[in-house]
């Protein structure tokens, strides 16, 4: 009687494994997801915080010009962006720049730093505020509530509002 020996593994032993890596696969995914995301939010706040440097020399260099009567144009402020594209989210033209994943918006009192995917705002928005109209601090909001959660992970953390519609002030 001669006993036969198997070289390789069973079906139930390879399945087990290709399981153990599909769930570890799973895992991983989401958090690079995560990572992909943050990385996108810091450059929204480079780009917010660029834009509203420029608006603050924009009015030290021509203070004969009333904050409250105008606003820059895009044109007149000394800053321009890698992947600059024609703003589709934002109604003000003149007012905008738009990087790969953001549209930034001279507003009356503020910059609005909105994120968007195609043509289409998306999750979240920063507002930051030019340094001659006083210290105030940034504000991340969202329009749903997986960016309530970013803008909470990233550091926003006086909140007001709820899920959809959250306000969020990184502390000073």
């Amino acid at each position: 009687m001669h006993k036969k020996f198997s070289a390789g593994f069973t079906l139930t032993e390879l399945m087990a494994v290709v399981i153990i890596i599909a769930i570890l696969a799973g895992i991983g995914f989401g958090s690079y997801k995560k990572a992909v995301e943050r990385s996108h939010f810091a450059e929204g706040q480079v780009a917010g915080a660029t834009v509203a440097e420029a608006v603050s020399r924009y009015y030290f260099d021509n203070l004969d010009t009333p904050y409250a009567d105008t606003m820059p144009k895009a044109a007149y402020l000394d800053v321009g962006f890698a992947n600059d594209r024609t703003c589709t989210v934002s109604t003000q033209k003149d007012y905008c720049f738009r990087t790969k994943y953001f549209e930034v918006e001279v507003q009356k009192n503020r910059i609005k730093v909105t994120r968007v995917q195609g043509n289409k705002a998306k999750d979240y928005f920063l507002y930051y505020f030019p340094e001659f109209l006083g210290a105030q601090t940034e504000t991340c909001g969202s329009t749903t509530v997986t960016g309530g959660d970013l803008c909470k992970s990233m550091g926003y953390t006086s909140c007001s509002g709820t899920g959809s519609n959250l306000l969020c002030k990184k502390p000073l």
